[in-house]
């Protein structure tokens, strides 16, 4: 498993010139062949087992090598209260079964029993849909029932089951949107500009948007496995069916976000007596306040590095722009904003690299090379100096500045052998083998 300093760090330059992964650019200058498609990273929830912040499992750490890690959503569930709710809403007989579900769910991994914590989930949710018949406060969509539908699903991303988290992703989808809500996300954008919305119905449309971001996770998940997979298991039909998916869902999460933030922002400007505008500024200040800074800047995240896999630069670097915007940059000089900022401009450097835009990513590792040196030890910040390092080399290397390009190789491999990143260090001890030839 790559770590994530190395699966950013094989988006730029590898191979020796004469090697038909590469192609020559419109401008004639070498354009650098794709790395591993998509490094992982963690989507725009928080996993309760997980934490954001400046420590080992910081925001890229655990959620960047070879499938999608899919984590617990913000908008679902948040520890026991907020996803079961009063304990009142419930039957005894479904109670019993939640409990058991969590017992064997919410322990260390050592101890966890995830198909006893599935079993009783899903049997606590088949009796809620008996019940909801009747009674409309446990009907199919009622915040209740679809929180233990994202748990359900939650369970099986981590047994590994993809086929069944895309289907219950797919059921609770289903329950909340029902057909035409999956088919026009700006449906859901009329709701969410609704201000007198019940707040139980809001919260079940970012559920929705949530878990509709998994669902693409799990699709690009399970095209990744696919394609990794033996030629005689392969499936190449599943393969590009799943990317297709992936996209699909990509693409409805961020209509849902962009058209709601731009008719939000309009709003605004119209309250000001401003004028309207064609994008929103894409300051934090001005986002809609059921959007957190997280959800955004995340989802942008997500659905770039997808599409730069998949070689649409054209729309990762404009997700990845607004993302930076979003977090200024850094400005405010906080742990966090800095290092995801790093983050980010890491991921500009590698698809100018991509692109042949040397100046641009010349200019991007600069800059992100002096975000990362203000906080060293942060898991963020290291690991997108040793990326960007990288980066500016491989710059360097097309540019055949050569000496310079020996030395910011020779840094990126000394930092990444201190921090124990031995696919960084091969990486980058290849590019200095390369460059003595």
């Amino acid at each position: 498993m790559l770590s994530h300093t190395t699966a950013r760090l094989a988006l730029a330059r590898r191979i020796p010139p004469l090697s038909p992964k590469h192609v020559e650019s419109p401008a004639g200058r070498l354009q650098l062949a794709p790395h591993c498609i998509h490094p992982l990273r963690r989507s725009f929830f928080t996993n309760s087992r997980l934490s954001w912040g400046n420590n080992s499992k910081s925001w890229l750490t655990p959620v960047v090598a070879a499938s999608v890690a899919v984590g617990v959503a913000t908008f679902a569930f948040v520890g026991y209260g907020m996803f079961f709710g009063p304990s009142a809403a419930y039957p005894k007989p479904v109670r019993k079964l939640l409990r058991e579900g969590g017992m064997a769910y919410m322990r260390t991994a050592d101890k966890q029993d995830l198909p006893k914590a599935v079993e009783c989930y899903s049997q606590a949710l088949e009796l809620l849909d008996q019940l909801g018949a009747t009674d409309p406060k446990l009907g199919r969509d009622s915040p209740h029932v679809t929180g233990l539908v994202v748990r359900i699903a939650a369970v099986y991303t981590e047994m590994g089951d993809l086929d069944s988290t895309i289907s219950t992703y797919k059921d609770l989808l289903h329950r909340i949107l029902g057909d035409d809500g999956m088919d026009d996300p700006r449906m859901q954008v009329a709701l969410l500009l609704d201000r007198e919305l019940p707040k139980d119905r809001r919260e079940n449309i970012l559920r929705a948007l949530g878990s509709a971001n998994k669902l693409a996770e799990t699709y690009e998940a399970r095209a990744a496995r696919s394609k990794r997979r033996s030629v005689l298991l392969a499936d190449p039909d599943m393969e590009a069916a799943d990317i297709k998916e992936a996209s699909r869902w990509y693409q409805w999460c961020l209509q849902v976000v962009m058209l709601t933030y731009q008719n939000h922002f309009n709003h605004l400007q119209l309250e000001q007596d401003k004028p309207l505008a064609n994008t929103p500024s894409f300051d934090p200040s001005t986002l809609p306040r059921y959007f957190s800074l997280e959800v955004v800047t995340s989802l942008f995240y997500n659905a770039a590095t997808f599409f730069a896999g998949h070689g649409q630069f054209q729309y990762a670097v404009p997700l990845l722009q607004r993302g930076l915007d979003l977090l200024r940059r850094g400005a405010d000089g906080k742990e966090v904003g800095v290092c995801r900022s790093c983050v980010l401009m890491s991921h500009l450097a590698n698809a100018a690299v991509m692109t042949s835009d040397l100046p641009a990513a010349e200019r991007w590792a600069i800059e992100g090379l002096a975000l990362a040196k203000q906080f060293p030890k942060n898991d963020d910040c290291l690991g997108s100096f040793v990326a960007l390092t990288y980066d500016l080399g491989a710059v360097y290397e097309a540019a055949d500045k050569v000496d310079s390009a020996r030395v910011q190789y020779r840094q990126a491999a000394e930092v990444a052998r201190s921090i124990g990143d031995s696919g960084a260090v091969a990486l980058a001890t290849a590019a200095l083998d390369r460059l003595a030839l």
